[in-house]
């Protein structure tokens, strides 16, 4: 199981971010992560940072991590958009690009606020799911010369990126099973048994699993990685701008592959 590292941007000076990203690069993480708010008040944060900002600059600073988006909120980027800036931080970062997707706020839902600051109507579980489907076709049109994706002239050639829908729900992990290349579920009390579903899928193709996890100790061996996590692919750990860069790196060392 590979570990990486997920950026908070909630908060955060954008050259913390390029410190860390050098030493998740010199060290044995396997990838860098950053997520996808525009307002840090879905946390009470007094800001949050652009996450194609933050990419790029991670792309352009390290050499062998991937990078990647956790998760893109489909609700609030045109599938155009987003494939655009995601092949865009490609042209920096060949081969190490990973993009995630999530089908966006549930209404009532803290992150929902987002969506009500500019005016883009939430749906409810079965119009974001039906809304996710047809937003992974159309990103997978676009990275294929078939002429039949819905905006043209957006993608230079590239292959297309490895594509991971975020979901704890088994309705949203069975879209990934189906239309992507990997899922990405957040640790609840369910993940043993979405762990254990996503095992017995007749997948038919390689398909990577990974866990958001939050209990990180930099101080434990393995970051106290929870022997529940066994098949899992990739570990996130989530990190704050603040942390110790000699600890980081010293953990880093020791979750090498």
């Amino acid at each position: 199981m590979r570990t990486d590292v997920v950026f908070n941007a909630f908060g955060s000076d954008l050259r913390q971010l390029l410190a860390i990203a050098r030493v998740v690069d010199e060290s044995g993480f396997g990838a860098l992560w950053v997520n996808d708010h525009f307002s840090g008040a879905v946390l009470d944060a007094p800001w949050s940072r652009d996450p194609f900002v933050m990419l790029g600059a991670v792309a352009a600073a390290t050499e062998r991590i991937d990078v990647g988006l956790l998760v893109a909120n489909m609700m609030n980027r045109h599938p155009a958009q987003l494939a655009s800036a995601a092949n865009s931080v490609q042209s920096l970062a060949p081969g190490r690009v990973r993009l995630g997707i999530g089908s966006g706020a549930a209404p009532g839902s803290r992150f929902a606020v987002e969506h009500e600051m500019i005016g883009t109507p939430l749906a409810d579980s079965d119009g974001r799911l039906a809304m996710l489907r047809r937003y992974i076709a159309d990103l997978r049109a676009m990275w294929k010369p078939d002429g039949r994706a819905p905006v043209g002239g957006v993608v230079d050639g590239a292959p297309m990126p490895q594509l991971i829908v975020g979901g704890s729900a088994w309705p949203t992990i069975e879209v990934a099973i189906e239309m992507a290349d990997g899922v990405n579920v957040r640790r609840t009390r369910r993940l043993a048994e979405h762990l254990a579903q996503i095992g017995a899928a007749d997948v038919g193709r390689e398909f990577e699993v990974s866990v958001l996890d939050d209990h990180l100790d930099l101080d434990h061996p393995t970051g106290g990685a929870a022997a529940d996590l066994a098949g899992v692919d990739r570990r996130l750990v989530t990190i704050s701008g603040d942390v110790d860069l000699a600890t980081l790196r010293a953990f880093g060392e020791r979750v090498r592959d």
